[in-house]
């Protein structure tokens, strides 16, 4: 009997605890997991998303959307798009129990084909026999794959190639690049001759300098490896210059005959110009009141260097067409943008500008607060008085000049790109290679100069140390810092000659001093006054989405007159 009792009171017992352990397992709501928050792709490319669930019944209803339309129904999202930017999904799963939601960013980006360019340039002259090594550069190597076509036949998939010519002729060679985005293409035509004669030149025929001071002329060769140099004048050699570039003090006036040998072996060529020596400051020409314009300039030169703004909203196929657009823009208070390093516009105003030892001459910018973009300046006398900027130039020193941060003779060249809206590439003196990037909000095909007619092109100059840095780590918000004084398009605390911040980047004026100006070993030079001046971008470094830093000028003016 007691046994009944236990078990009648065990099964009264059960008959309570069974609901509740029924009340107990309630399915909860559902939840969704997202592998990552961040995706990208390129356009029109399938990309699957695949989440994971926990709680999840058999009549869930799942719903992929974007702004509110329907992508899709299942589990599962296969997304493309050929849109570019950013794409923002939201996941939601709905059962009985609840509802989840997960959200994704997607970017689609734009195809990084591979872009070539050759090393020296696509059509080299070389010697039966010679093994001249092809070195491309390219631009989005990423999952690249070469190959090296000669004669229909493959030759060879490395990085570079190794071509020798066996006779005289013309010969070819493909280079193809691919990557999973696409291909590049580039026919290199190599002229093969029994014998290549060393080609020297100069800029020009006749060089002008002053009595007394000491200046540069360099000689022009395609290449002055494995070549030595022999410099005359007036017949007798200058001992000690066994470079390209000819370092002379111009001691007696007169016109004097100079002469430059390049060898190569056995090989030489030669070059000579007619170098002017004139006594100081003949032809200084005075402000005359009612005739002279302090604030009018004449554009002699424009050559900028591959940059967003060139070519951008003008065309120009000559070097005269190039200065027109520069004339035009500076008479109208618009910037012209000289590109990224060593790119430079000439100036010349109609009378000379007077060296007070004070503030002497102005150049207008748009710079402010962090966002600087150094210009080099440099000034140069009419010596010979033929109102041509054909004589010496000097750069006027800045708060970076001596710095060992501070290149002097920095040589940049650039290559013309074998596809529209491509990056433009670059490489330096000091073994460096890069490209100037194509962005997507400036639409013209190309950012190297059109009325450049080479395929390459060499810049040379003084190059700045850069100061621009990500502030927001991200590569969201870049700062160009400005330099202290001495340089165009720069907020300097010191020769804007204000404290306002600019902040709409209105034309504002950096202010120079020609007692500044410097000779090639940094050493002051006494001019009197000057009559064209030079100014050229001087850093080459770029500041992410911002695109390469770039030297712009709005006006030059004469500011003594103003007193």
């Amino acid at each position: 009997m007691k046994r009944i009792k236990y078990i009648l009171s065990f099964l009264l017992l059960a008959s309570l605890i069974l609901p509740s352990c029924r009340k107990i397992e309630k399915v909860l709501p559902p939840i969704v997991r997202l592998e990552q928050a961040n995706y990208q792709t390129k356009p029109d490319r399938l990309i699957k998303i695949t989440p994971t669930f926990e709680n999840i019944e058999e009549d869930a209803v799942y719903a992929w959307r974007e702004e509110g339309k329907i992508l899709g129904t299942e589990p599962t999202l296969v997304f493309s798009s050929n849109e570019l930017g950013t794409h923002h999904l939201t996941l939601t799963v709905t059962t009985p129990s609840g509802t989840a939601k997960a959200n994704a960013k997607v970017e689609v980006v734009e195809f990084q084909l591979p872009i070539i360019s050759i090393e020296g340039g696509g059509e080299p002259i070389v010697e039966v026999g010679e093994k001249y090594e092809l070195t491309p550069i390219i631009d989005n190597k990423e999952g690249l794959k070469l190959t090296w076509i000669r004669d229909n036949q493959v030759v060879s998939e490395d990085m570079t190639y190794t071509f020798t010519g066996a006779k005289a002729g013309v010969s070819f060679v493909t280079l193809k690049a691919v990557n999973e985005d696409g291909e590049d293409e580039y026919l290199i035509r190599l002229t093969v001759v029994n014998e290549i004669p060393v080609e020297v030149s100069f800029d020009s025929d006749i060089r002008a300098a002053t009595v007394g001071r000491t200046i540069r002329i360099p000689a022009n060769v395609p290449s002055s490896k494995n070549m030595t140099f022999e410099w005359y004048v007036d017949g007798k050699k200058v001992e000690g210059e066994q470079g390209s570039i000819l370092t002379y003090e111009a001691a007696k006036t007169g016109n004097h005959q100079v002469k430059v040998i390049g060898k190569k072996g056995d090989k030489k060529g030669e070059a000579s110009l007619t170098l002017q020596v004139l006594e100081p400051n003949q032809y200084y020409r005075p402000f005359v009141e009612g005739t002279s314009k302090r604030d009018v300039v004449k554009v002699f030169e424009f050559l900028p260097a591959p940059g967003q703004f060139v070519n951008e909203g003008y065309i120009a196929h000559t070097m005269e067409e190039a200065c027109q657009y520069a004339q035009s823009r500076i008479e109208s208070n618009a910037y012209v943008s000289l590109g990224g390093f060593g790119g430079y516009i000439i100036v010349g105003f109609d009378h000379s500008i007077k060296n007070t030892g004070d503030y002497d001459f102005a150049i207008m910018g748009n710079s402010f607060k962090g966002s600087s973009e150094p210009g080099i300046v440099w000034v140069m006398q009419d010596e010979n008085g033929d109102g041509l900027p054909n004589d010496t130039w000097y750069e006027l020193k800045g708060s970076e000049t001596g710095k060992p941060e501070t290149i002097q003779d920095y040589e940049i060249t650039y290559y013309r790109p074998t596809q529209k809206k491509a990056n433009t590439m670059w490489t330096d003196n000091r073994g460096n290679r890069g490209s100037v990037d194509w962005l997507g909000f400036h639409q013209q095909d190309f950012y190297y100069p059109l009325w450049v007619k080479n395929d390459t092109y060499m810049l040379r100059g003084t190059c700045l140390a850069s100061r621009t840095f990500d502030q927001s780590g991200q590569g969201t918000y870049w700062v160009n810092q400005e330099f202290d004084w001495g340089y165009a398009d720069n907020f300097s605390p010191i020769d804007r000659l204000t404290d306002d911040d600019n902040y709409f980047a209105a034309p504002n004026a950096n202010h120079f001093k020609i007692s500044h100006a410097i000779d090639h070993k940094l050493q002051p030079v006494n001019l009197k006054y000057i009559d064209f001046v030079k100014v050229q971008t001087g850093l080459n470094i770029s500041a992410g989405w911002l695109g390469e830093n770039s030297t712009e000028v709005f006006k030059f003016i004469d500011v003594y007159k103003e007193k």
